[in-house]
């Protein structure tokens, strides 16, 4: 009966070693770099997509990060586009 329940905990230990990310670490770069003037004053603030429903914001070198929702990476861009922000 202790063989057996040795293989059964081995079997468990390699199913659950072998269930390491799945993520290739390949690094995906969705990057926007975008500028808006408020107040006669040039803003420039680069937007990143973690892939995740997030996104990572960094003005002036402070970085935060911020939910998407229910707006993929394109239309969070696209928004900022709207109120006049050049982004490429």
């Amino acid at each position: 009966m202790k063989k057996i329940k040795i293989v059964f905990l081995a079997i468990g230990v390699l199913g659950f070693i072998s269930c390491g990310s799945d993520d290739n670490d390949e690094v995906i770069n969705n990057c926007e770099t975008c500028s808006l003037t408020i107040l006669e004053q040039e803003v420039v603030s680069e937007y990143c997509d973690n892939g995740d429903g997030t996104v990572t914001v960094t003005t002036e070198g402070v970085e935060q990060t911020e939910e998407l929702g229910d707006t993929t990476f394109d239309q969070f861009i696209a928004a900022f586009e709207l109120l006049g922000a050049s982004c490429n």
